[in-house]
């Protein structure tokens, strides 16, 4: 069975891990660390593109685990062997990775490298702009693995509107929530739709309630193919204002509200205080808020003062900045 490895955003690894377990068959993971999974798959490596939240994704040649690896030891211990490589045309180049950061080598350890691909394939050599990579990669937690590239996916903000939350963060948030297809869903801070779109796209519900305030948002994603479904309803609504029809009481909420660092939403306090009173409004008993934030402390008094149940979900890195997911039972 062949072996992956595929790097994520950072604080999700075990959610990826169940979200994987349930999407692929034939799958087995051997190591999981934070942003990076390694495991067996014996499907069509071309699934693996498919999956939103992976940024690349390698072919592996060789694993290592131990104290004091060295990309000396690593090149010496895969040039030993003949491999075989999944993308056998076109061109590469030899990365080295030293715990996420490139690193330089001596260029006898480049050159060696460089020699056993073209030994073992019909890759011809580009420093500058092949069509595939070798990485030798070495991580703090005492892993490391050559791999060929064979996926990679840049998320870059260009693609996206400002404040847009980016669609693998998006997916992440909608897998942790767990929905099934009894919940009816809101996201009252919907902003661009990246939460909708992803339930829509590959998640059970009931019903999905996306609003926001901005009118000319909505007006787009109305438009959006993916949320023109029955059993989803898009509109201007006020977050702190919510109505609800009796027969659809919410039971999940997954939402990025704004978090008062780039915007104004006076008080973030007094902001929570009023989104929570909204959304027991229109809950149903035991209600579930999936919320993402960088004002951490600011939702922890909050929450407490409102006698709220909070736990906290994974915590990574949103443009730079830490936040965390938390989980609120109204």
């Amino acid at each position: 069975m062949a072996q992956f490895v595929s790097t994520f955003l950072t604080g999700f690894q075990d959610v990826v891990a169940e979200d994987l377990g349930r999407r692929l068959e034939k799958f087995k993971i051997l190591n999981l660390f934070d942003g990076l999974i390694h495991y067996q798959y014996d499907g069509n490596s071309r699934d693996l593109e498919k999956i939103t939240y992976f940024n690349n994704t390698f072919f592996v040649l060789k694993t290592m685990k131990g104290k004091g690896l060295n990309f000396n030891s690593m090149v010496g211990a895969v040039a030993s062997e003949n491999k075989y490589y999944l993308i056998n045309k076109g061109t590469f180049r030899v990365r080295f990775v030293n715990e996420n950061q490139f690193a330089k080598v001596e260029t006898n350890i480049a050159r060696k490298a460089e020699d056993t691909v073209l030994r073992n394939s019909k890759l011809k050599l580009d420093r500058l702009s092949p069509t595939t990579e070798i990485w030798y990669s070495i991580r703090r937690e005492g892993f490391a693995f050559c791999g060929q590239l064979i996926s990679k996916r840049e998320f870059t903000e260009k693609n996206l509107h400002k404040g847009e939350l980016r669609p693998e963060l998006a997916y992440l948030l909608c897998s942790f929530a767990g929905c099934t297809k009894d919940d009816v869903v809101c996201d009252p801070f919907c902003g661009y739709g990246s939460i909708p779109v992803q339930l829509s796209k590959n998640f059970p519900f009931r019903k999905l309630y996306a609003s926001d305030l901005d009118e000319e948002k909505i007006e787009l994603l109305k438009e959006n193919k993916h949320l023109k479904k029955d059993n989803i309803c898009v509109a201007v609504k006020n977050a702190l204002e919510l109505e609800q029809p009796e027969e659809d009481r919410v039971s999940v909420f997954i939402t990025d509200p704004p978090w008062g660092c780039y915007e104004d939403v006076g008080d973030i306090s007094v902001f929570y205080k009023s989104f929570f009173k909204a959304a027991k409004r229109v809950s149903c008993e035991a209600a579930k808020i999936i919320i993402l934030t960088a004002r951490v402390e600011e939702l922890k008094k909050v929450a407490a003062e409102e006698s709220l149940n909070l736990s906290e979900g994974p915590h990574t890195l949103v443009n730079g900045k830490k936040a965390g997911v938390f989980i609120i039972t109204l």
